[in-house]
C-alpha cells in the first residue's frame, strides 16, 4: 500500500494525538501509525496535564506565573537542561489547557499532587461524570482522537512503523506493517516521532539506565513501549539523548495490580518512621511525600529498598484525626480494619509486608538489623517527647511516637511512570545529529525527547510529563506542518 501526506506521525499517545490535531489545524494532511488497537498510550493511565496561567487557574485567582514557575523549574534542575525548550513548553502550557477545553475536554480544576507542590495539575473530568482517578485522562484522548478525525487525519491502528525513510539528507517517509502483514509506504515531507519511550524493554532499561527491571526497578510497563521509535531515529543518524527512568519511590514490588496493597501502602507513606536494611533512619520522612525525592533516597540504600514502619498506636491516631497527607489519586485510602486487612497482605506477599508483636520480631521477619532498629525507635521516641528531631529537623506535626503493641513494616522500592529521553532534539524539537545539526523534516515529541528534569522528575509542578507530551506534540505538529507546506 502506498500513501502520501504532508506529515507522518509515529504513535498516537498524547503527544501524537496533539500533533495530529495541531498539524491538521494548520492545514496539513496527516497520517498516523499506531501499533496498538487503540489510541492514548500511557496517558490512558494518567489523570491530566500540567499548565500555568490557564483560564482555570486565573478563574481560581491563582498567583502562579509562567516566569515564576520557569525560574522554580530551572533552579530545581540547576539549569542542566535546554532552557529554551522548557520555556517554549511552559509558555505554551496554559494556552494548551484552554485549547483542550475549547475542544471539549472538561477539567475539575488545577490542583496539587501533595501538600508542598503547586496547583499545576489539570485533572480531567471523566466523560461519565464520575470522580476522577487513575485513567481519567482517557477522556481527553478520546476528544483529541475525535477532533483529529474531524479535521481529516488518517489513523492506521495495529500498524507499527518500523523505518523512517531519508533521501538526500532529508526525511521523506515511513515504512509500516499492518496486522495482516501488509507493507505500507507513506511518502511525506515531515515526520514526528512520539513513541513514548522504552519502559517495556528490560534490556534497554538495563543498558541505558543501569536498573534491573523487576528486581530493583518496578516502573510502569505499558505494552508496546519498547524503544522502537528511538531506534528508528538512531538508525538514520539521530543523536542519542540522555536516558533515564521517570522514577518515583515508595511503591512495593507488588506494583499497581492489587489496589488494597496500593491503598494501604499510601498509609505507610504518611511521614512515618523510615529505615534502611541496617535499621537506621535515612531522611526527614516528610520529604518523601514527593515520590521523586523518595526515589533518590531509596536509590542510595542497600538493595535499593527501604522499610516504612507503623504501629497500632499511630493507626489509632490516623483513624481519629485523619492522615497528614491527602491525595487525589489515593482518596479512597483509609485505616478501617487495618490489622485484619494488613494481615491478608502479609499472607499474600510475605516478602513485602510484615507484622509482629515486637520490634525485634518485626526486624527478624523483614531482614532489618534488630539492635539498630530498636535503638532508632528509642531515639525517635525521644525526639517525639521533646517535640524536636535533632537528627533531620522533621516538623513536629509529623512526630508521632511508637508506643503500641503491634508493629508493621512495608518495603518501599523504586518505581516509575516510564522512561524519558533517547532522541536528542534542539529547542525547536527538531531531531539533531551528533553534531547538533537538525535532520531536515524530523521532529520529536513526548517522552522520547524528554530529558528536561536532569534525572529527578519535577513533581513540585505536578502533571509535568503529560504536560510535556501534549505541549511538545502540539508544537511539533505546528512546526512540522509549517515546514511541510513550505516544501510545496
Amino acid at each position: 500500500m502506498k500513501l502520501t501526506a504532508d506529515v507522518g506521525i509515529i504513535a498516537a499517545g498524547p503527544a501524537g494525538l496533539c500533533a495530529a490535531v495541531s498539524a491538521s489545524e494548520a492545514g496539513a494532511s496527516v497520517v498516523v501509525f499506531e501499533k496498538a488497537n487503540n489510541v492514548g498510550g500511557t496517558a490512558n493511565m494518567g489523570m491530566g496535564p500540567f499548565g500555568v496561567e490557564s483560564r482555570i487557574q486565573k478563574a481560581a485567582f491563582s498567583n502562579l506565573t509562567k516566569e515564576a514557575v520557569f525560574r522554580k523549574f530551572m533552579d530545581y534542575v540547576h539549569w542542566h537542561t535546554d532552557a529554551r525548550l522548557v520555556r517554549e513548553y511552559f509558555w505554551k502550557s496554559g494556552d494548551t489547557i484552554d485549547w483542550l477545553e475549547d475542544m471539549g475536554v472538561k477539567f475539575i480544576g488545577a490542583t496539587k499532587y501533595f501538600p508542598d507542590s503547586d496547583a499545576t495539575w489539570h485533572i480531567v473530568q471523566p466523560e461519565d461524570g464520575s470522580l476522577p482517578g487513575p485513567r481519567a485522562a482517557t477522556t481527553m484522548n478520546k476528544v483529541l482522537y475525535k477532533k483529529a478525525l474531524e479535521l481529516g487525519a488518517k489513523f492506521y491502528l495495529e500498524t507499527p512503523a518500523y523505518k523512517i525513510l531519508k533521501e538526500n539528507g532529508k526525511v521523506c517517509g515511513i515504512l509500516a506493517r499492518n496486522a495482516s502483514g501488509e507493507e505500507i509506504e507513506l511518502r511525506c515531507k515531515a515526520v514526528i516521532v512520539a513513541t513514548g519511550g522504552f519502559g517495556s524493554n528490560p534490556e534497554m532499561i538495563k543498558e541505558f539506565t543501569g536498573y534491573d527491571f523487576g528486581k530493583n526497578m518496578f516502573n510502569t510497563a505499558v505494552p508496546g513501549l519498547v524503544g522502537d521509535g528511538i531506534k528508528m531515529v538512531w538508525d538514520i543518524g539521530g543523536a542519542h539523548g540522555r536516558m533515564t527512568i521517570e522514577a518515583t519511590g515508595g511503591r512495593t514490588p507488588v506494583g499497581d495490580g492489587d489496589m488494597e496493597a496500593v491503598h494501604l501502602g499510601f498509609v505507610f507513606s504518611q511521614a512515618n518512621l523510615t529505615v534502611n536494611k541496617q535499621g537506621f533512619r535515612i531522611c526527614d520522612e516528610s520529604v518523601m511525600q514527593n515520590t521523586s525525592v523518595a526515589a533518590n533516597i531509596i536509590d542510595e540504600q542497600t538493595d535499593k529498598r527501604i522499610y516504612n514502619i507503623l504501629d497500632d498506636s499511630i493507626i489509632k491516631k490516623f483513624r481519629r484525626n485523619g492522615m497528614p497527607f491527602t491525595s487525589s489519586v489515593f482518596g479512597g485510602s483509609d485505616v478501617d480494619n487495618f490489622d485484619e486487612r494488613f494481615t491478608k497482605l502479609t499472607e499474600l506477599y510475605p516478602d513485602c509486608f510484615f507484622a509482629a508483636d515486637s520490634l525485634e520480631e518485626l526486624a527478624e521477619k523483614a531482614g532489618i538489623n534488630a539492635d539498630n532498629l530498636v535503638e532508632t525507635v528509642e531515639e525517635y521516641n525521644d525526639a517525639c517527647d521533646m517535640n524536636y528531631d535533632d537528627v533531620f529537623g522533621k516538623s513536629r506535626k509529623y512526630l508521632l511516637p511508637y508506643n503500641g503493641k503491634r508493629f508493621y513494616a512495608a518495603i518501599g522500592t523504586i518505581g516509575g511512570y516510564g522512561t524519558l529521553g533517547g532522541i536528542k532534539v534542539n529547542w525547536k524539537q527538531e531531531v539533531v545529529d551528533s553534531g547538533n545539526n537538525p535532520i531536515p523534516g524530523l521532529w520529536g515529541a513526548g517522552s522520547d525527547i524528554n530529558e528536561i528534569y536532569d534525572g529527578t522528575y519535577m513533581f513540585y509542578l505536578p502533571g509535568n510529563t503529560m504536560g510535556f507530551a501534549v505541549n511538545t506534540g502540539r508544537i511539533a505538529g505546528e512546526r512540522a506542518a509549517e515546514y511541510a507546506l513550505d516544501q510545496d
